[in-house]
């Protein structure tokens, strides 16, 4: 059959059902999602560094500089809130946030598009909700110290809570019944890490391991409300708009 021959499709009907990117394999997460993979690999770079750096007795000095403390900020470290996001208190902490961005972020990314323009969205909120959860845990903790990206990925978390479906334009409201469930499930979290964290370094002798659920919350928050202000930029979305 020639192409003259086909048939066009019918606008009357509805697009094809979208499925998530899940199940599909490394190369679709890649082009459907491919800011979640480069954010992530910016963080296992710096981890990296962090490694490299102990050996030469410079872990140290690379905390001082890249952690956030707001007495540090307030005497001149102004770059601290944004590479405090990237820098991780060991294995266990940057295994667990990798985790969490590859499950929360690719729905996300999907949502803002994958070309360059969708890639800068993706940033603006993830960078966006990292410093929203840095800036709550500052005003709440003026004494503590601040390192990594939970407070960017309950950024995706608070705006993954209202997507409806996978391909689907539409969000819940902020008050809506959905978005109170994925709340409570994000504070049960929440409760459970900052107490196995805290029985965690006190059964090690390490002290009593704080985590900042107040930067989470920030992200959270913020990530509730960005979602609803960016644009819905699914790719086939332009074929079909331009019909």
């Amino acid at each position: 059959m020639s192409i003259d021959d086909q048939t066009p499709p019918d606008p009357r009907e509805p697009p094809p059902r979208r499925e998530g990117i899940f199940g599909q394999g490394p190369a679709v997460i890649w082009f459907e999602a491919w800011p979640v993979l480069v954010t992530l690999g910016l963080i296992w770079i710096v981890f990296a560094a962090q490694l490299a750096s102990a050996p030469l007795g410079l872990e140290e000095r690379m905390l001082s500089y890249g952690a956030f403390h707001p007495g540090n900020f307030r005497d001149g470290l102004w770059w601290t809130p944004l590479t405090s996001m990237f820098l991780h208190a060991g294995w266990l902490h940057v295994v667990m946030n990798s985790a969490a961005l590859v499950a929360l972020g690719p729905g996300i990314a999907q949502r803002l598009g994958r070309d360059a323009v969708g890639g800068l969205l993706f940033a603006g909120l993830y960078l966006g909700c990292g410093l929203a959860g840095v800036a709550l845990a500052g005003l709440m903790m003026p004494d503590a110290w601040l390192l990594g990206a939970s407070g960017a990925i309950c950024g995706l978390w608070g705006a993954g809570a209202r997507l409806v479906g996978p391909g689907r334009e539409e969000l819940h409201p902020i008050f809506s019944k959905a978005v109170g469930r994925s709340a409570l499930s994000f504070g049960v979290m929440n409760l459970i890490v900052v107490v196995a964290a805290g029985a965690y370094g006190l059964a090690s002798q390490q002290g009593l391991i704080l985590v900042s659920w107040q930067a989470h919350l920030g992200g959270f928050v913020l990530g509730l409300v960005l979602v609803g202000v960016l644009p819905v930029r699914f790719h086939w979305l332009r074929g079909l708009r331009g019909a």
